[in-house]
């Protein structure tokens, strides 16, 4: 599985499936399901789960005085999220390659197993959302998202295949979704009532909640707090 490295929107762009490039790029920079209106010229921006970038580079190229502290757990994608962002001139971007989770430690995450290295559904849940990817697991280090929250952020993107409901219950418990002003969610939808409880979470603490779904059906969800 070796990579390739091709340009796109003036950046080079390093990668391994040209199927799954395709899907993400459409997404993030064609249908710009990221897009929001933040106030701040110089935000503070969390991407919870970043792959190998694109969403970092969509992220800068809206916002170039922005700070961004991106998060992937897959040791495969990291490497390619570090090229991508150095390549690029990338400033001003922390990256941590973790998992994040209820706790610290170490946990399973299920990868692609194939030799295309579709590594975009990497997720605690085996096998993906429809169940045709075969994956296997690897084991990964995580932590609390709290642990990294000591200031208000602009803007947290959450695109983390299905943990994303155990994550806000997390920064809720410890109060530190109170320090976020939008939040951006991919909802992979495999239970109605996780979508309920996520909803109600935001909803608790102020959150005003638009709902819209892409192409393949995934539901974006949009957050705005509300004093």
């Amino acid at each position: 599985m070796e990579p390739k490295t091709r340009n796109f929107k003036n950046y080079s762009i390093t990668y391994f499936d040209d199927e799954e490039f395709k899907i993400l790029s459409k997404e993030i920079f064609g249908n710009e399901v990221y897009k929001t209106v933040l106030d701040n010229p110089a935000p503070l921006i969390y991407d919870l789960g970043s792959h190998i970038g694109l969403s970092v580079l969509y992220f800068k190229k809206q916002y170039p005085n922005s700070k961004i502290i991106s998060f992937e757990p897959n040791p495969n994608v990291y490497p390619l999220l570090l090229e991508n962002i150095e390549t690029n001139n990338i400033r001003n971007v922390q990256t941590y390659n973790l998992a994040l989770s209820r706790k610290k430690g170490v946990r399973r995450l299920y990868i692609d197993k194939s030799q295309r290295g579709c590594f975009s559904t990497s997720s605690f849940t085996k096998n993906a959302w429809d169940g045709k990817q075969k994956s296997i697991g690897i084991d990964v280090q995580t932590d609390r998202l709290s642990n990294y929250i000591n200031k208000s952020i602009d803007l947290l993107k959450m695109d983390i295949e299905g943990a994303e409901l155990e994550v806000l219950k997390e920064i809720d418990s410890n109060n530190k979704i109170k320090m976020i002003k939008k939040i951006t969610i991919e909802y992979h939808q495999t239970d109605r009532k996780r979508l309920k409880e996520l909803l109600r979470i935001l909803q608790r603490n102020n959150f005003n909640i638009k709902q819209g779904r892409n192409d393949n059906g995934l539901i974006y969800i949009l957050g705005e707090y509300t004093a």
